[in-house]
């Protein structure tokens, strides 16, 4: 139902049932008396039609749901219209005075492509009123509207042909369960859950056919045969089957694979085609791809009438799209050409494992997926892109056993020293580093010194071409960001970025690093700028590989926790879906889990901290990551310390083989520094927990010398902050405000507010004293905004309820939905609107315990 989040997308081809879908939704919405708006989109809807018709539909679908009610305004009242205000900006006034939810719904929209007319439809999704949903249903989604925003910030849910196309389980119930599960096998497994297909077989069956997919078939068949070949001459019809091989197609590239000229001229001038070409969004070129239904029939058709220029043909097609840079398709074409080997010439031709940093992760596993074993068999460079793709998809054990199995042909094949022996040894290096950065691989372990080694080694080779040196220098750049050696990192950086001064892509991976380096050095307007840069193309991209997007979100929710700055669509309140069910890179997910850990002890306490603390323990382990597994426990320990478990902590770091000695903790050779802090804060406060303040001074003193020392500013605010609860505990006010002072010199220069949040419960007298008796108006100043920070942080999160959410809450002990909807004057529907939206701001699942946690909360109906 589109009224359960901002923006709901439905995705997929023709023949999906994404127009139905939508419609029987709205359908019941209405009969609900929630007011639905619909607009079918064209080609011709410029912004000014495509602004009258939204007012239109807006004003429509109001006055259908007055109920005799006096409706809002009309729209076209010219005092409404006058100056520059939009039409859709003076209906979207009169939706925000609904006390209903509102749906307007856009079909077709890949059939919108005014950049003026897609910005309209951003602006109603970023800034239309709270109670309109938006419905997308679309064959491609629309440039211009900034959909992948939303799915990160979880306000839009896609819906997408994977989950359109039936299940085996939905295809028994939609025939009623009246197949024998031979029959429906059959089915399933030549429809693939097609809604279309699906249709035609259901109406077979219902009148009596057979009710299998193959009456799909020969009802599109017998269309094609009646409808769309009669009057085409033999060449007419040759090219329609021949056109119908291609996945997408342009003019030059039917040129070029068709040995012709006249490509473009034949298709505008064929009247069947009128319809069945759908264009694919292209830059500058008009690229088109035959209707799915037509396409199956010409692929049969081809095939069964003239199979070798059906493999001929498919065979040119992929050699002209590899030519082009199309390695995924190009593969799934030599493979269509009954080639499997030509696929694996293709990806080792176009850069084997290089691929995935030139077109992303999606596009690299799209190309793995059409290799087969037999081919891999004997080719080390394609036996090292299966291993990249197991890494990628989280499958680490496997990709570090078959790199192992591969030592001995990597080995001897790169043992001559010539250009291929090279090529191969760049792979070899590159796989070996994402399987220490993606495999949690410890900093000082044997595997990443000798990557590290290579990689310097190939860096500076100078028969290595341009875009690998630059690989190796970002590899070592990232190196200097986990060991803190940020003046290394910043170098490499500056070099990496005159290799990939043409690739976006690339430059957004750098501006990650050096962001990083900016972080950890309390430079907090650096990291922001460099954050939101790389965020800008990471978005843009989101389609390509969902990895860069989720860095972005993550180092940006870090740092909103770092400064107190917590918008709600920075806040990292969850571990990113893509760290938990694919590949884990180091970097990522120790920013996530340190963020998600700390939002939750901030927001439900330590008990709910030390649950997820758990999970992600458990996760890491399953996933044989010994870096993440000791950065995890050292959080966990952490936590257990907080909540006065010092026995538990003592055990729990004992049993993950912690460091045994201070100078462990310490040490940054064989740690990342997140490691080295997330560590050493646990261990001291596991002395101060045990009352050995003497110990856990001197510790403190190492650590905040050591991170100074590696400008690791976090880290000398943190350790300065443990050294106030230190003091604290050890009643000695005299210390504690001496640290207190040497945090606020940093604060003035790094406005990190985090780590004295955290420790709030100790801190906050410290500080009321401090400001009570300090006369240096300066850090008076300073004192008192980390003072309100403290204060705020301590007291519970006050939901945001609407005026007709409080209203519905304070009948919600004593009246039944009926009731409330008849003294609000809404619909049954309605009040269950807003009693969801009450339920999720309240953590609520029954009406009593929403009662319960409003007044809890201090929540009334008289409060804002």
């Amino acid at each position: 139902m589109p009224t359960r989040r901002r923006l709901t997308v439905l995705n997929a081809p023709g023949g999906f049932g994404k127009t139905t879908l939508l419609a029987e939704c709205s359908r019941h919405l209405r009969d609900d008396g929630i007011p639905v708006a619909w607009i079918s989109v064209d080609e011709q809807d410029e912004p000014e039609v495509l602004d009258t018709y939204i007012a239109f539909a807006c004003q429509s679908a109001v006055a259908g749901t007055s109920d005799g009610q006096e409706s809002p305004a009309t729209l076209d009242h010219g005092e409404a219209l006058s100056g520059t205000e939009s039409r859709t900006a003076f209906a979207m006034r009169e939706v925000a005075s609904l006390e209903l939810p509102f749906v307007l719904v856009f079909d077709e929209l890949e059939r919108l492509p005014d950049p003026d007319s897609a910005a309209l439809l951003d602006f109603l999704l970023k800034r239309g009123p709270a109670n309109l949903h938006l419905a997308f249903a679309c064959r491609q989604l629309p440039s211009g509207v900034d959909i992948a925003s939303a799915l990160l910030e979880g306000r839009a849910a896609m819906v997408s042909a994977e989950e359109l196309r039936f299940s085996r389980t939905e295809a028994a119930e939609f025939f009623d369960r009246k197949l024998s599960r031979a029959r429906l096998d059959t089915l399933m497994a030549e429809s693939a859950g097609w809604p279309f297909a699906l249709r035609i077989s259901r109406n077979e069956l219902d009148s009596g056919g057979r009710g299998d997919a193959r009456a799909a078939q020969e009802i599109v068949e017998n269309w094609v045969e009646s409808r769309l070949f009669p009057g085409l001459g033999a060449e007419e019809r040759d090219f329609l089957l021949d056109i119908g091989l291609f996945e997408w197609m342009d003019a030059a590239l039917l040129d070029e694979v068709l040995e012709r000229n006249d490509s473009l001229l034949r298709i505008k001038t064929m009247s069947v085609l009128v319809g069945m070409l759908e264009p694919v969004q292209s830059e500058g070129t008009d690229v088109w791809r035959l209707h799915p239904l037509i396409r199956e029939h010409c692929l049969r058709r081809r095939f069964r009438e003239t199979p070798e220029r059906f493999r001929a043909i498919h065979r040119r097609i992929a050699h002209a799209l590899a030519r082009r840079g199309q390695t995924a398709s190009a593969m799934r074409h030599a493979v269509d050409a009954g080639e499997p080997a030509l696929a694996g010439d293709i990806l080792e031709r176009a850069g084997g494992v290089r691929l995935h940093a030139s077109e992303g992760s999606v596009e690299f596993q799209a190309a793995d997926a059409q290799l087969t074993e037999d081919v891999i068999q004997g080719r080390p460079r394609l036996g090292l892109v299966r291993c990249l793709s197991l890494l990628l998809s989280g499958r680490t054990e496997e990709a570090k056993e078959r790199f192992r199995s591969l030592a001995p042909s990597l080995d001897a094949n790169g043992a001559d020293g010539g250009d291929a022996a090279l090529d191969l040894s760049v792979e070899r290096c590159t796989v070996r580093g994402v399987i220490a950065l993606y495999g949690g691989e410890r900093l000082g372990g044997e595997l990443l010194q000798s990557h590290l080694v290579e990689v310097a080694r190939l860096a500076e080779s100078p028969r290595v071409d341009r875009v690998t040196r630059g690989i190796m220098e970002f590899s070592l750049a990232m190196a200097g960001t986990m060991s803190a050696n940020f003046e290394a990192t910043l170098n490499r950086c500056a070099r990496a970025r005159q290799y990939f001064a043409q690739s976006r892509y690339m430059l957004a991976f750098i501006d990650l690093q050096e962001g990083q380096v900016a972080m950890a050095r309390g430079r907090v307007r650096e990291a922001a700028a460099l954050y939101r840069r790389a965020e800008q193309v990471a978005k843009a991209r989101y389609w390509v590989g969902p990895e860069p997007a989720t860095l972005c979100r993550t180092l940006l929710g870090e740092l909103a926790l770092e400064t107190g700055r917590t918008a709600a669509d920075a806040e990292l309140t969850d571990m990113p879906e893509t760290l938990l069910t694919g590949s884990s890179p180091f970097q990522a997910f120790t920013a996530a889990s340190g963020a998600v850990i700390d939002y939750k002890l901030r927001d439900e306490g330590v008990e709910r901290a030390l649950a997820v603390a758990g999970e992600m323990l458990d996760y890491v382990r399953g996933a044989a990551l010994p870096a993440l597994v000791r950065y995890v426990a050292g959080l966990k320990v952490s936590l257990l310390a907080t909540a006065g478990r010092i026995a538990e902590g003592e055990q729990a770091w004992a049993s993950d083989d912690l460091p045994e000695s201070t100078a462990e903790c310490l040490d940054l050779e064989s740690q990342t520094w997140r490691e080295m802090e997330a560590l050493s804060c646990a261990r001291l406060r596991l002395l101060i927990g045990q009352a050995r303040f003497e110990d856990a001074r001197d510790f403190a003193a190492e650590l905040c010398a050591g991170a100074a020392e590696r400008g690791l500013t976090r880290t000398v605010m943190r350790a300065l902050v443990l050294s106030m609860v230190l003091e604290v505990a050890a009643g000695d006010a005299a210390a504690a405000t001496k640290h207190l002072e040497s945090y606020l010199r940093v604060f003035a220069k790094t406005p990190y507010t985090g780590p004295l949040v955290r420790e709030r419960e100790a801190c906050t007298p410290l500080v009321s004293k401090f400001l009570a008796v300090n006369p240096d108006a300066t850090r008076k100043e300073t004192a008192r905004l980390l003072f309100e920070a403290m204060e705020r942080a301590s007291e519970p999160p006050l939901p945001a309820l609407t005026v007709r959410e409080r209203e519905v809450l304070e009948r919600l002990e004593t009246q039944g939905d009926k009731q409330i909807a008849e003294a609000l004057g809404l619909s049954v529907h309605g009040v269950r609107y807003h009693l969801r939206n009450l339920f999720e701001k309240l953590g609520a699942r029954t009406r009593g315990e929403a009662v319960r946690r409003a007044r809890e909360r201090g929540v009334s109906a008289g409060e804002s």
